[in-house]
């Protein structure tokens, strides 16, 4: 049975596109109720705002366009029974990369799992992905949800590699002893070698959901100002692993590592030495594949916030689908 097939008439049951002039309040209460277990203070926040204005009606949506971020309006379907919403999946659009979209916040409340509804709602995604001419979709899901896993495959997403995110919020731990050959600061030269170990070993992108772009390791022209740092391991001879970071605003920075395997466990350690020697700029934030580095990372005093798993399906557009 295809996704359209299921799409009921009824407003009381079923299938049917998401309106976000009617649906905040309750996609925040499917939402919170489905990943109750994995929420972080700032989807709670969001969830919360939605539900606020969700109950204003029409005066909430225009306030809400204002001043939710852009997540908070998807495109996407909701299931409803007896006029409640128990299900929903959101699909939005990559900013600046129109070919990919993004499938989020896939949810059945847990009384009304099991009977099909995601695996509904996330075929109408795609096939409202395909009519929009996506060429991929991509997503994250916990790493440790197998049903989920299970779901995703079964519409043939391909697993892209699973990726910790750890956070420092005190002082660093320094150990007593570098173990390792040193890193250094990248030439400017040496961004093409950066921009094939990171197309290698993070084929999605270095940024979620983004994907890898030449300009994001290009230098900056004379003309503007690069936001990223990049520092390089080993030291000398070629390029094995990178440690970038940007700003990010806020209270944290954000830093990503990308190594080739047989780095892994050495160059960890001598990069972030090089990137928080020196560092004010309060928490630090580390996105990095699992496993690499986790030993080196708990040492100097992080600690991991989640684990997820990054998957992508490639499309075709619908027939007849009009840009």
């Amino acid at each position: 049975m295809t996704a359209a097939a299921v799409v009921r008439a009824s407003s009381q049951t079923g299938m049917r596109a998401v309106d976000p002039r009617r649906d905040l309040a309750g996609l925040a209460d499917v939402i919170e109720s489905a990943f109750a277990d994995s929420l972080d203070a700032s989807g709670r926040h969001m969830a919360s705002e939605m539900r606020r204005y969700g109950r204003l009606g029409w005066l909430g949506w225009l306030i809400g366009r204002l001043v939710l971020p852009p997540a908070a309006f998807p495109f996407g379907y909701v299931w409803i029974e007896q006029g409640r919403i128990v299900g929903n999946a959101s699909l939005m659009p990559v900013q600046a990369s129109p070919e990919r979209w993004v499938l989020a916040n896939v949810s059945v409340d847990p009384h009304y799992r099991r009977r099909g509804i995601g695996r509904a709602l996330v075929g109408g995604c795609l096939d409202l992905a395909r009519r929009r001419l996506a060429r991929e979709v991509v997503l994250q899901v916990k790493a440790g949800n197998a049903l989920a896993r299970e779901l995703y495959q079964a519409y043939d997403f391909v697993e892209r590699g699973t990726y910790a995110t750890w956070r420092l919020d005190g002082p660093v731990r320094w150990p007593a002893v570098q173990e390792s050959a040193p890193a250094r600061l990248r030439r400017p030269e040496e961004w093409s070698a950066h921009y094939e170990l990171a197309r290698t070993w993070t084929p999605l992108g270095l940024v979620w959901p983004h994907p890898l772009r030449r300009s994001q390791l290009r230098p900056a022209s004379w003309t503007s100002v690069d936001p990223w740092t990049h520092w390089v391991w080993p030291k000398s001879g070629p390029i094995e692993a990178v440690l970038s970071g940007r700003p990010e605003g806020g209270n944290a920075d954000r830093w990503f590592l990308v190594s080739a395997p047989g780095a892994r466990g050495a160059a960890e350690l001598p990069l972030l030495e090089q990137a928080l020697t020196g560092h004010r700029h309060g928490a630090v934030v580390v996105e990095a594949a699992a496993g690499a580095g986790d030993e080196a990372l708990r040492r100097l005093g992080f600690r991991e916030d989640h684990r997820l798993t990054w998957m992508s399906l490639g499309l075709q557009p619908a027939a007849g689908a009009a840009p």
